[in-house]
């Protein structure tokens, strides 16, 4: 994706949400760490970028709170 095509889409869907723009950011990890080779591919960083991913959309969906905007667990 180009540099202009991901910032439009960052200003659009923070305008809507702006959780949507840390989901995108997921996204794009989570293709990055799936184009790595097998040997750098970590399986535990992939399943805590999907459960990050998840955890957002189920507050954006309404279905957990929101977490703390400090960022704490």
């Amino acid at each position: 994706m180009s540099a202009g095509s991901a910032a439009w889409r960052a200003r659009v869907d923070a305008a809507v949400d702006p959780r949507f723009e840390r989901a995108f950011a997921i996204v794009d990890a989570l293709r990055a760490e799936r184009q790595r080779p097998d040997a750098d591919r970590t399986v535990a960083r992939i399943r805590q970028l999907r459960g990050e991913l998840a955890r957002l959309l189920a507050e954006v969906d309404g279905v957990a709170p929101p977490r703390d905007p400090r960022g704490t667990r």
